[in-house]
């Protein structure tokens, strides 16, 4: 733009598709198709693309807006200060984890009555063929009770988003040593998240409209209980969601959304959230003889949301679960060392010499020393009863005051094969049925 600022500017498309199993063989829940394998209750499997069997629609829609444009900017403020600044949106590709291959429709083998089952043949020839495969099987009422299920999220083609920023100044102090500084950030969404939702989950709503409360140990104990027992019996609790359903099921079983199942996990839902910001620092010195030396500091914090397997705490309370990432490390040091080699001197037309001046010349030997901050360890889960009432885990709550370490992990002073440095004292478990406190 002018000697002193140069501008640039660049714009980038992005286009990626969700992941699809090329004849949509894949099966995928629906909350509104009627099971005609549990007296037609509502929830079964369905299967893309169009005509007989196929559920006529696509499972989720492709995202045709993944604009990136990014913009640069350096300023020199002073003879020898420089300005620069950034900002960038960038995209990531779909989610990619292969779960079409190990979900597709299998075929359907009618074992002949007679049977005694495990390690008789289907068929034998000596009668005949009396089976007849069906496959791909595109039944809505295949799968056998309890099974659990995947869920197509309808913005799986959603790619995640990453919103990037920065500013700093670079500045020579004198001759041969260069030093920076600047703030570094970004923000991230739509990140595949699959544990930020729970589709066949049993909420505190849902007991109370059934005289419920998590709070009462009555309760909790007859949600524990089997369907079957006196006990859910004597609370008029023993009613069958559908002809069928095992009597050894709890009663907490049976009040599912979709008793008919477990586990209903979403594939690829763009829930989850990322936040970066950092000070990022950096000086290089240039000394004699092709010697140069440089160090780099990093002090950042880094936050997610969903993004991590394993790190909720509370999936009926979104914003809660905001916390430290796992891959968080506040403090990070850097040094590198690197030496120009600049090879055998040359000897006038002695080709021999001259050769070895060549091949010696021009070689970068290097060296890279870094201490950082220790990665974040994963709170301990609950042990209370939640589990086994609202078919969710949480995490202990912190005990305020109590260190976490038995020992000063740099004190050199402990065996860390024989020592248990974790402090159990500084957890304590959330009351029974309800959800922890700490964060992951």
């Amino acid at each position: 733009m002018t000697r002193k600022i140069t501008l640039d500017y660049g714009l980038r498309y992005d286009y990626s598709t969700y992941e699809r199993e090329q004849y949509g063989r894949m099966p995928d829940f629906s909350p509104t198709t009627p099971n005609p394998a549990f007296g037609s209750l509502l929830g079964a499997p369905i299967f893309e693309g169009y005509g007989p069997d196929r559920c006529n629609c696509h499972f989720a829609h492709d995202y045709p807006y993944a604009l990136g444009p990014r913009l640069g900017l350096a300023y020199q403020v002073l003879p020898k200060t420089v300005l620069r600044a950034g900002f960038g949106i960038v995209y990531d590709s779909t989610a990619n984890t292969s779960f079409a291959a190990a979900t597709v429709a299998t075929e359907t083998l009618v074992v002949p009555s007679g049977s005694t089952g495990f390690d008789e043949p289907v068929i034998t020839l000596a009668k005949g063929v009396q089976v007849t495969p069906t496959w791909p099987n595109f039944s809505p009422g295949q799968f056998p009770s309890l099974t659990n299920l995947n869920l197509v999220d309808p913005n799986a083609g959603r790619p995640a988003r990453q919103m990037q920023w920065s500013v700093g100044l670079q500045r020579e102090i004198f001759t041969n040593l260069l030093v920076e500084a600047a703030y570094v950030a970004n923000v991230g969404v739509w990140w595949p998240s699959t544990n930020l939702v729970n589709y066949n989950v049993l909420t505190p709503q849902r007991l109370a409209a059934d005289g419920l409360n998590l709070n009462n140990a009555a309760d909790r104990t007859l949600l524990t209980s089997e369907i079957g027992s006196t006990l859910a019996a004597s609370r008029g609790f023993n009613n069958l969601p559908y002809p069928g359903f095992p009597l050894t099921e709890t009663v907490a079983q049976s009040l599912l959304p979709f008793p008919q199942y477990g586990t209903i996990s979403p594939l690829w839902a763009p829930l989850g959230k990322t936040w970066y910001d950092s000070l990022q620092t950096k000086a290089t010195k240039r000394l004699s003889h092709g010697l140069s030396l440089t160090a780099l500091f990093t002090w950042s914090k880094s936050l997610q949301m969903g993004t991590e397997s394993g790190a909720i705490n509370n999936v009926l309370n979104r914003p809660v679960n905001k916390y430290i990432s796992g891959y968080d490390q506040p403090f990070v040091f850097a040094t590198q060392v690197s030496y120009l080699v600049r090879g055998l001197p040359k000897s006038g037309g002695n080709k021999l010499a001259n050769g070895g001046a060549w091949i010696t010349r021009d070689w970068t030997l290097g060296t890279v020393l870094q201490y950082a901050s220790g990665l974040p360890i994963l709170a301990p889960t609950s042990t209370n009863s939640l589990s086994s009432v609202l078919f969710q885990s949480t995490f202990a709550n912190r005990v305020p005051g109590v260190p976490l370490f038995t020992v000063n992990l740099n004190c050199h002073c402990y065996d860390p094969t024989t020592t248990f440095v974790l402090n159990p004292a500084a957890w304590t478990q959330p009351p029974p049925g309800t959800f922890g406190t700490a964060a992951a």
